[in-house]
């Protein structure tokens, strides 16, 4: 799939708040005081040699709900699906079906074809359109929906989930604002929460915070049948905080747990599991029935951690907190100060980090950026690159599965920008 130059996905993907697996503060802007004097140029890349390109014709590979199945997505709708073999990407041998549905949101209408696949038994699938794509689209220029099995809680069958912010679009962890009821191959959808009293947004459509899920707090639900919320919050604070509703029909669903952190929300048999902002601090909660308990208690505000799944990193200390546990691990051989971004694996063996850096290569004034790559070993290795075209802001981190030593970003694959695609980094060719 040939990506746009890089400005363009820039454009697509600027950085936005956690993600999928990895949470970004904004960054600072850096303050260019010189012209750049020379282009950086991929040959002097000493990251170059670490990695090994995945999407070498502009392929930009995100997971699908199926383990080592993945899809690649371009704005045209162009959908392919592949799975992962360890040494590569293949292209998956499932027949790919094709089915049209209309969207109905702030009352209108908006059609999308979705391509989708049978995978053992999970239907799979997912569809983009565009104003680009169709001159009759009002209100919204751009919608991606993706075919879900819903969470246990919700009973059998399949959301239909969709997200109408271009932002998202190669990000792994979206953020639904849609939720509709899908019956495979029906042509239309009903919406599936309540949608009385729902207000109108500053764009003239409704409140994309009214009813919201995200992949990894429907991964987290268990057999819970809960939705994320901010309605009752400024639209600045949609997705900072949050309310925990019940599904149901109710004119106004019951709130399970208030004035969240974020929407991080794990449901598991110890209780409910959320961050609740106290004093100058905030606490990791478990709720159990109606009873609220402290698991840990952070003396720090919430903007000097990052979180990735369920841990968060403090900046300052380099203390790293499981927030199900309360168990902390300090880091080491590492300064964190200006970390932005945190992205950890399943087993809490290997991290990256990405930083805010103003630090230009003195030979022709281009700003550089900065990942480390760290390993929880007891040696805490480290290996850290500074230097321009790391890695594509907003796309993330996504750790391949199998063995968790490798990890997929997103990054330039020419000095001129004009590809971009999949890549690869190896825990193991470091340790």
């Amino acid at each position: 799939m040939k990506t746009k130059i890089i400005a363009v996905i820039l454009a697509i993907v600027a950085a936005a708040g956690a993600a999928a697996y990895f949470i970004t503060k904004k960054p600072k802007e850096p303050e260019i005081t010189e012209p750049q004097t020379a282009e950086f140029l991929l040959s002097q890349s000493a990251y170059s040699s670490r990695i090994s390109v995945a999407g070498a014709q502009g392929e930009i590979y995100l997971p699908t709900d199926r383990e080592g199945l993945y899809y690649t997505a371009s704005l045209d709708n162009k959908i392919d699906f592949y799975v992962y073999t360890g040494g590569g990407f293949e292209k998956a041998k499932y027949e790919v079906n094709k089915t049209k549905v209309s969207l109905g949101a702030s009352n209108i209408s908006i059609p999308v074809e979705i391509s989708y696949i049978d995978a053992g038994g999970l239907i799979v699938g997912y569809g983009v359109t565009t104003a680009d794509m169709n001159k009759d689209l009002k209100l919204y220029d751009y919608a991606f929906v993706k075919i879900a099995k819903k969470a246990a809680g919700y009973g059998e069958g399949y959301w239909l989930l969709a997200d109408f912010d271009k932002n998202n679009f190669y990000r792994a962890d979206k953020t639904y604002s849609e939720i509709y009821n899908y019956k495979i191959g029906d042509s239309k959808v009903n919406t599936a929460v309540n949608q009385n009293t729902r207000l109108i947004d500053r764009n003239g459509t409704y409140r994309q915070d009214w009813t919201m899920l995200t992949d990894e707090f429907i991964k987290n639900l268990g057999k819970s049948n809960y939705f994320i919320s901010s309605r009752y919050y400024s639209y600045d604070e949609t997705g900072k905080r949050s309310d925990i509703m019940v599904w149901s029909s109710a004119y106004r669903p019951k709130i399970i747990a208030k004035d969240i952190i974020g929407t991080w929300f794990v449901s598991d048999s110890d209780g409910l599991h959320y961050l609740k902002k106290s004093g100058d601090g905030f606490n990791s909660i478990t709720k159990k029935g109606d009873k609220e308990k402290k698991t840990v208690k952070f003396d720090s505000p919430w903007e000097q951690y990052l979180r990735s799944g369920n841990y968060v990193v403090d900046t300052k200390t380099a203390v790293m907190t499981n927030l199900l546990t309360g168990e902390k691990t300090e880091l080491s051989g590492i300064d964190l100060t200006e970390a932005v971004s945190f992205s950890i694996n399943k087993d809490a063996s290997r991290a990256v980090f990405v930083f805010n850096t103003q630090e230009r290569n003195v030979s022709n004034a281009i700003i550089n950026q900065r990942i480390t790559y760290y390993s929880f070993d007891k040696d805490h290795k480290t290996e850290t690159f500074t230097e321009p075209m790391l890695y594509q802001e907003g796309t993330g981190f996504i750790w391949l599965e199998g063995d968790g030593n490798s990890v997929m970003s997103v990054r330039a694959l020419d000095d001129g920008g004009n590809t971009a695609g999949s890549v690869i980094y190896s825990f193991t060719q470091a340790d």
